[in-house]
């Protein structure tokens, strides 16, 4: 028997996530209204993500064990209009958005697509 794909499909394009950068431009995006930015990634063997215009310039997946005592992997990519894709390697995940203005807010289009 064929297994099922899980799928999961976190849609910020018809409502644009709110993103509010830090001093040092630095943005943890909340992808998850239960958990806010720490997403449970233990179901899925691939995370794709997308952004659409954004005045930061660089975005990052933290993948690994975040809550509590942190051990994880950063992968980093520019802002560059294309979709990126990111095997799983942890339970968790986290999408920060960098370069932003400092201590400012701006709406940013994007999606998070994971599959198993």
């Amino acid at each position: 028997m064929q297994d099922i794909p899980h799928t999961r499909f976190l849609n910020f394009v018809d409502s644009p996530a709110v993103i509010a950068y830090g001093p040092s431009g630095e943005a943890q995006v909340q992808l998850d209204p239960q958990t806010g930015s720490i997403v449970d990634v233990t179901t899925y063997r691939t995370i794709s993500v997308r952004t659409g215009p954004s005045s930061a310039s660089t975005g990052e997946l933290v993948i690994g064990k975040i809550s509590g005592t942190t051990l994880a992997a950063l992968s980093t990519w520019p802002l560059d209009k294309q979709i990126h894709t990111f095997d799983v390697v942890g339970p968790q995940m986290v999408l920060l958005l960098k370069g932003g203005p400092p201590n400012s807010s701006e709406n940013v289009q994007l999606w998070v697509y994971l599959r198993s």
